[in-house]
């Protein structure tokens, strides 16, 4: 057995009594090992400033500390930590950053949580749905001051949403007719209806799961959203098989589905166009985009097989053909972007084409793409329904097209037929293009983020700066710490919060 080592007598020089606040004539102090010793107070020690007594003092020897405990103790000390905790414990050094990814460690967090049981990587689990959230902020006419007061002008706070427990992180939010539909890590697409006037979110249903991507009517109006076309996996057909269903959200029942061969493997849906002149764009596997044009007036009122017919989507640059890797849409256009971050735009009408290249150069054959040069990577895009924003490696800001408004960010409200690069103080996290306006989604160095908008102001779409603004300006928005993306309609703001450690939007690393 190990002895203690002995007591070791050592001389203690207490400091100076001199300028102490004056109290009783006797003082209780604390001890080294708990006792209560009584020493003079300033008021009776006025011939010497320097008090010396002499006391048992036990020199302990370095006993145990954190580093020396068992792997498998640390891991139950974890377990009972948030997963921050445990992030920012793992962030101090080497050691800890190896036994913070310890599977078990997130399992813990996990099994407080209903979600599938056995997932592939549980630490990006529990983080996922630790930081999942949707924030609300109703928007319309700025509000006054109460009579007698100075008046100033306020907007309703941002809200929590409704909490989906079963979600396996948030993905992906859209607002619809009277519902919001919300997509999930796990493949779920959940239906959260409004409750009421004040718009709060009740009622979460499950729509589909195996879900690979959907797609509602691309117009920025939620009266249009009643249905939503939904790409997933079915399980009763073959292997890799790719099925489009048409739900209908007032009922949530499946109105009509199409099946693709199995060399189809589909995974994007975009819409272009509007009821009677829908276009569908389906991005495959490998990077291909294919085309087929419907009738939802008559699909409505078919209940027979149909077939249809599908073009596929030529993309090429003078370096050669392209691999497309991200569709976005809008009534008349669409964007799509590469892997190698290069971007072209698709414009279907003569009108948004002069808009957004001019009257200098000849409209081509429309449903031809045209591509927009940049010298640097674009990992991040918004297509408006007459202007778009891109984001490149190096966290660049670039608009092009109608500037009526100065949804561009430009300082001035000519209209800009290129790309024109937008200034801005931090690094950028998500791009939403309006009607007439934009919103960007920044953070600083320090993590926290900010809502910044430019454009048409009025009705509440720049809260905080009713009569708009054209550059970019600090919305009055509460902003939480884990926000990913935004988007919004004409009388709501949506803020999703989500963070997936496997996904990067620079280069850099940063998520």
């Amino acid at each position: 057995m190990l002895g203690t080592a002995p007591p070791v007598k050592k001389r203690v020089r207490l400091p100076s009594l001199e300028g102490a606040p004056p109290s009783s004539r006797l003082r209780r102090v604390e001890g080294r090992r708990g006792r209560k010793t009584r020493c003079p107070s300033p008021e009776t020690s006025s011939s010497s400033f320097q008090h010396e007594r002499t006391e048992d003092v036990t020199t302990e020897r370095p006993g145990a500390c954190i580093q020396d405990l068992p792997p498998e103790i640390m891991e139950v000390i974890l377990g009972h930590l948030s997963p921050c905790d445990v992030m920012s414990f793992g962030a101090t050094c080497a050691r800890y950053h190896q036994q913070n990814s310890v599977p078990w460690v997130w399992k813990s967090f996990c099994s407080r949580m209903p979600g599938p049981s056995e997932p592939s990587d549980w630490q990006r689990l529990a983080i996922l749905k630790h930081t999942q959230a949707l924030h609300t902020q109703r928007l319309g006419p700025a509000q006054r001051g109460s009579p007698g007061t100075r008046s100033r002008r306020s907007q309703p706070p941002t809200s929590r949403a409704m909490e989906l427990p079963e979600a396996h992180g948030y993905r992906r939010v859209v607002p619809a007719w009277g519902s919001v539909l919300l997509w999930d890590y796990q493949g779920t697409l959940h239906l959260l209806r409004h409750d009421g006037a004040e718009g709060l979110l009740s009622q979460p249903n499950v729509l589909c799961h195996n879900v690979k991507d959907f797609a509602v009517d691309p117009r920025n109006d939620a009266r249009h959203r009643d249905h939503v076309y939904v790409l997933a996996n079915p399980q009763d057909v073959s292997q890799g098989t790719s099925r489009v269903t048409f739900y209908g959200l007032g009922t949530g029942a499946p109105v009509f589905r199409m099946t693709f061969h199995p060399s189809l493997a589909f995974a994007q849906i975009c819409l272009t166009g509007t009821k009677i002149h829908r276009q569908l764009l389906l991005l495959s596997g490998t990077g291909a985009v294919y085309g087929l044009s419907l009738n939802e007036a008559n699909m409505l009122l078919r209940w027979h097989n149909f077939s249809v017919h599908m073009t596929r989507k030529i993309m090429s640059v003078p370096q050669g053909p392209l691999s497309i890797r991200q569709v976005q849409s809008s009534q008349n256009s669409a964007l799509y972007l590469s892997g190698d971050g290069t971007v072209c735009l698709e414009v279907y009408s003569p009108a948004l084409y002069k808009k957004m290249f001019g009257d200098q150069q000849v409209c081509p054959a429309l449903h031809a793409p045209v591509h927009l040069p940049l010298p640097t990577k674009v990992v991040k895009c918004s297509l408006g329904p007459s202007h778009i924003c891109l984001v490149d490696e190096r966290g660049g800001i670039f608009t092009q097209g109608d500037n009526s408004f100065g949804q561009l960010g430009t300082g001035d409200r000519v209209d800009r037929r290129q790309l024109t690069q937008v200034s801005v103080s931090m690094r950028p996290v998500d791009v939403w293009c309006g009607p007439n306006h934009t919103l960007v989604l920044l953070q600083d160095e320090s993590g926290a983020k900010e809502l910044h908008g430019c454009g048409f102001g009025a009705a509440g779409r720049l809260p905080g700066h009713p009569k708009g603004s054209d550059v970019l300006v600090k919305l009055n928005v509460l902003v939480p710490r884990a926000s990913r993306s935004i988007c919004a309609v004409k009388n709501c703001l949506y803020i999703m919060s989500s963070h997936d450690i496997d996904e990067a939007l620079f280069d850099d690393g940063h998520n």
